[in-house]
């Protein structure tokens, strides 16, 4: 009777209906690729001023290319239920570090929602103003009232894109994904036949907006800098760069989410992670080929500028209606407005889809609990209608929108992505990747590991998913030393890390509640963690 009563459903209701391109999308489109690779270069060599996107990105491709979709794939593959990495973590490390770090990523996803919706007014909606010549609506978004108003409707999109069920998500995803790919193949193509002729193009547009010319412009960055800027690369910098890239290369780990509902979890969740990452560095590549046909010293002063506070705008001298991010070159060689909307659009389509991808994952992480009773009954509730956690996708818009209001009223601080990042380097990431590590090797995990359709995958007699977590390890410890210990970054501070710490002991005192609970009940909480939640 005990083990009946072990979880909290004999059955999740949740149905396997996305595809392989469903699954890719999900994990491609959460890698953002127009702000992603904004952040590669206005936030990578923005901050190590000498690295090389290029070298940047083939690393990032062929280490996150290995491991990202072996961990991921392999576990997912192996334990496909949704809910994401607090199934695998809770089955082969502890319980109590599954809730943990599910506990800190679940926060995490909340702020996902309330600091890329913000992105959709600005820079998203400003940028499209500026480029139609619009600078009063330009203005008007960046006011804090405005930036609610924009990123609340962000906000109620993505929770309506989700939560009448994964048919209209997938639907849509399509839609979405078709205008931010179309987007960044007319900006790179920009960039690539356009680029011979910026330094006349940013001096006509420069004269016309009492500006700074391009090597006056090269000169202030350098004042501001303190010094020279480098007129070539170095590996320092170079391996410094792969922290911004990863926002590219890193996030296709989002499908693992749905594992639960997509076809053929085994094979699909493996292939479409490593496209996900394949396809986002054809572009980034494309991308930084492309931009190096202009001068080296320059990338680095614009790049830097757009990284500063005010952004470009805080060289005195710098009068142009637009920064000087990656987006901002593209339109100066190039300034037609429909090419701006086409620019700004697709900006937009990949944040407000960031967005609608927390929607994705938080009900599904509480929901993971609620089956192993590890919460409330009615985080398993599941919609006959929509076959959705309805009542979960509200608490989460909730959540987000208490977020955003205090993200836009009070913090206001673009540089909490990157502290989210440098969160999931260490939590999600790395405690993911260890349990990879771990998994062919642990007593309790055997019986899921000897039904595993990869238990025979080896190499040289090392399980592959074994190999795989040590070159995902390898990749995690690049970015976790050029973002915790190099103070260049800025971003993680003392506080940081206690608050994220006390989040985690947040999880492990609602571990601790829940079993008391259940325990009250006649239920030993501890028998679901020997063997997946039914489907």
């Amino acid at each position: 009777m005990a083990e009946e009563l072990a979880f909290a459903r004999k059955a999740s209701g949740l149905v396997r209906g996305l595809s392989m391109w469903d699954a890719f999308g999900v994990g491609f489109m959460n890698q953002g690729l127009t702000p992603s690779i904004v952040v590669l270069t206005s936030l990578g060599v923005g901050v190590y001023v000498g690295g090389n996107m290029i070298i940047a990105i083939v690393l990032s491709v062929i280490l996150a290319g290995i491991g990202m979709p072996i961990v991921w794939g392999v576990l997912g593959g192996s334990m496909p239920r949704s809910g994401g990495e607090y199934i695998y973590n809770s089955r082969i490390i502890h319980p109590i570090i599954g809730i943990a770090e599910s506990f800190g990523n679940a926060f995490v996803w909340i702020m996902w929602i309330y600091v890329l919706a913000p992105w959709v007014a600005d820079p998203g909606f400003t940028m499209l103003a500026a480029f139609t010549g619009q600078q009063g609506l330009a203005d008007w978004a960046t006011q804090p009232y405005a930036t609610f108003i924009l990123a609340t409707i962000a906000n109620i999109i993505g929770f309506c894109f989700v939560v009448f069920g994964l048919k209209i998500f997938a639907r849509a995803q399509k839609i979405v994904m078709f205008i931010g790919i179309g987007s960044v193949i007319v900006l790179t193509l920009v960039l690539t036949f356009k680029a011979g002729g910026f330094p006349d193009a940013w001096n006509a547009i420069a004269a016309e907006n009492d500006s700074l010319d391009y090597n006056a412009f090269i000169a202030a960055v350098e004042a501001d800098y303190g010094g020279p800027l480098p007129t070539t690369w170095n590996w320092y910098d170079s391996l410094g760069v792969m922290v911004a890239a990863s926002w590219a290369f890193a996030y296709a780990y989002c499908m693992a989410f749905i594992a639960g509902e997509v076809k053929r979890p085994d094979k699909t969740i493996i292939l479409a992670n490593l496209f996900a990452v394949l396809v986002p560095g054809v572009f980034c590549l494309w991308t930084a080929f492309a931009l190096y046909q202009l001068d080296f010293n320059f990338l680095s002063a614009a790049f830097y500028a757009d990284n500063m506070e005010n952004y470009a705008w805080s060289i005195e001298g710098f009068n142009l209606p637009y920064s000087s991010n990656y987006i901002g070159l593209a339109f100066i060689m190039e300034p037609q407005a429909w090419l701006g909307v086409i620019y700004s659009v697709g900006y937009m389509a990949f944040a407000l889809w960031w967005v609608t991808l927390s929607y994705l994952a938080f009900p599904r992480i509480i929901f993971a609990w609620g089956m192993d009773r590890m919460g409330p009954k009615w985080f398993t509730d599941i919609s006959p209608r929509f076959a959705s956690p309805v009542k979960n996708h509200i608490l989460c818009f909730v959540l987000g929108q208490i977020g955003i209001a205090l993200y836009v009223f009070w913090t206001n601080s673009p540089l909490q992505g990157l502290a989210v990042t440098g969160l999931e380097v260490v939590t999600v990431f790395g405690v993911t990747a260890i349990s990879a590590l771990l998994f062919p090797y642990v007593k309790k995990a055997r019986g899921i590991w000897d039904a595993s359709p990869y238990r025979n995958w080896k190499l040289l007699g090392i399980p592959v998913i074994t190999i795989g977590a040590i070159v995902d390890l390898v990749y995690l410890g690049i970015l976790f030393v050029f973002f915790f210990i190099m103070p260049d970054l800025r971003d993680f501070t003392t506080t940081g890390i206690i608050f994220y710490a006390c989040v985690w002991l947040a999880g492990i005192a609602w571990y601790f509640f829940w079993k008391q609970r259940s325990a009250a009940v006649g239920v030993d909480s501890s028998m679901t963690y020997g063997e997946l939640p039914p489907e």
